[in-house]
């Protein structure tokens, strides 16, 4: 009886063990397979935000030669009147300043709008990193069981079984 009842304590120590370390194991992937999927997703994430900040440069440098062009056509224009209309001097010079100016005007706004875009890009990259962290951490890895915990388990069955055929033996 002492016997039987030591196998079966220790037994069930052993099935418990051995579900722990299953279901740890199944925890560890679960949380390394979350990493991956988070890893992947930021990479994915990161990868637009450069290729946005791309396209938003060539988007400025695009509306800056547009504009060069513009600046160009409108001052030939005021060039061309002037003199069909036998004006010249300090008027035709301002007025080619004051277009040559204006467009300058227009490049350094869409200069300013550039690096406020490519900033805020900047820190929507940032908190994709801190995103990915987040998601990672959402899953927590699981600890191995303790050998030493089903050892002392065993003991104790045997302990038990011990004591309960000391119990046993005395009334007889």
């Amino acid at each position: 009886m002492m016997v039987a009842s030591f196998v079966i304590g220790a037994g069930q120590s052993v099935l418990e063990f051995s579900a722990q370390t299953q279901a740890a194991n199944e925890q560890n992937r679960y949380y390394e397979e979350n990493r991956q999927n988070a890893l992947r997703s930021f990479e994915n994430q990161q990868n637009q935000s450069v290729l946005r900040q791309s396209q938003e440069n060539e988007a400025a440098a695009q509306q800056k030669f547009d504009a060069s062009l513009e600046n160009r056509r409108a001052q030939a224009t005021a060039k061309v009147a002037a003199g069909e209309a036998g004006v010249s001097g300090l008027s035709v010079e301002a007025i080619q300043r004051d277009i040559a100016s204006g467009a300058a005007r227009y490049g350094d706004r869409v200069d300013q709008q550039t690096e406020w875009t490519q900033a805020q890009l900047q820190a929507q990259k940032a908190g994709q990193s801190y995103q990915a962290v987040d998601r990672i951490n959402s899953v927590r890895k699981a600890n191995k069981p303790s050998f030493l915990a089903t050892g002392l388990k065993i003991a104790a069955s045997g302990v038990n079984a011990y004591s309960g055929y000391r119990t046993a033996t005395r009334g007889q």
